[in-house]
């Protein structure tokens, strides 16, 4: 692990900072109408595309992007991604006509199940077919759009998965033609073993954690902003904007699943060629500021933290961030996912 930490040090100073850097902004319906919690208005998703052109970012195709990361190639400073997940109906007639004229592209996550049985507010494959001709990326979102860490009980994992992930990533393959293997998380829950299963066939896979994607960013846990719902300010929604990817190996991720609401400490270690340790903060779903301690051993600092109150629902996240040295006004961030198993409506 700590060859890797140095590696990964050497190829931060030789490519840049900002070079392999990529935001990902989640969001589920554009409308006015519907669930608050999982909503922004036509009107301010608006004011988020154009905040987009006003501070010069670059929106760029999921999986092109993704992969470039993953081979270490550089993408374009200020690089963003645009998602949706559900394939609500909203975002074919709010979003897509903006996204359309501008000639960016967009990601879809589907669970096909509700595009084959044409439930009401999703879109069905003629419309989704029509956003492919136009920049839109479909996705895979599994079939049923269940807990996955909740499998049935007497039917294994792989049996699990295949009924959920590769059934759905052969009908979108039926319907578009095409088979990116990219999987967001239903509620955006996982654990380790789920993920060493996605990784054995292939896929990349996608949180609801917030933080930006960088190098070293775990390829079946990797972070979206969530800019919808408390998140769809404008305000609160620039300075994610302005994010770097700490350089923590993905073999620090902690299996997020636990089976009470109290939530353990986290440990993290990673070069610190960009941070003042002292800076390093984290924080807590609903209990804000948490105790941090850091230290530096050479080139690398060690972080741990731990939240001092359980956990206040059934998913909770610990984000821990710093200034960057070098990129006044950016900063790093983590994101590390809990889920309270004994939560059952989360």
């Amino acid at each position: 692990m700590i060859f890797r930490l140095f590696l990964s040090l050497i190829l931060m100073c030789s490519a840049g900072l900002s070079r392999a850097q990529l935001v990902i902004l989640q969001y589920h319906h554009v409308d006015s109408t519907t669930p608050p919690s999982t909503s922004i208005s036509p009107e301010d998703f608006s004011q988020h595309l154009q905040l987009l052109e006003q501070e010069g970012m670059q929106v760029v195709d999921l999986n092109d992007a993704i992969h470039k990361i993953r081979a270490g190639e550089a993408l374009p400073e200020k690089s963003v991604a645009i998602t949706f997940d559900d394939a609500y109906d909203s975002v074919y007639r709010n979003a897509f006509p903006l996204l359309k004229a501008r000639q960016w592209p967009f990601t879809v996550f589907v669970n096909t199940d509700a595009v084959d049985r044409h439930y009401q507010g999703v879109m069905n494959w003629e419309q989704l077919r029509e956003m492919q001709d136009h920049g839109g990326l479909i996705a895979n979102h599994s079939v049923h759009h269940p807990y996955l860490i909740e499998q049935p009980a007497g039917q294994s994992l792989a049996d699990w998965l295949t009924q959920e992930v590769a059934a759905a990533e052969q009908r979108i393959h039926e319907e578009t033609g095409h088979s990116y293997k990219l999987l967001a998380y239903p509620y955006g829950e996982f654990n380790l073993e789920i993920a060493a299963w996605l990784q054995e066939k292939g896929y990349l896979a996608f949180g609801q954690q917030s933080g930006p994607v960088g190098p070293m960013s775990h390829p079946q846990a990797l972070p979206r902003f969530p800019a919808a719902g408390i998140y769809a300010s404008v305000k609160t929604l620039k300075p994610k904007l302005y994010t770097l990817a700490f350089a923590i190996p993905p073999d620090q991720l902690q299996n997020p699943v636990l089976d009470n609401a109290v939530m353990p400490p986290l440990q993290l270690t990673f070069p610190g060629v960009d941070i003042y340790p002292s800076q390093v903060q984290c924080f807590a779903s609903g209990e804000g500021r948490i105790r941090t301690g850091s230290s530096k051993e050479g080139a690398l600092v060690r972080v741990t933290t731990q939240a001092e109150h359980p956990m206040p629902g059934g998913r909770s996240r610990y984000n821990c961030t710093a200034p960057s040295k070098s990129h006044p006004g950016w900063y790093y961030w983590y994101s590390q996912l809990w889920i309270n198993r004994s939560v059952s409506n989360r």
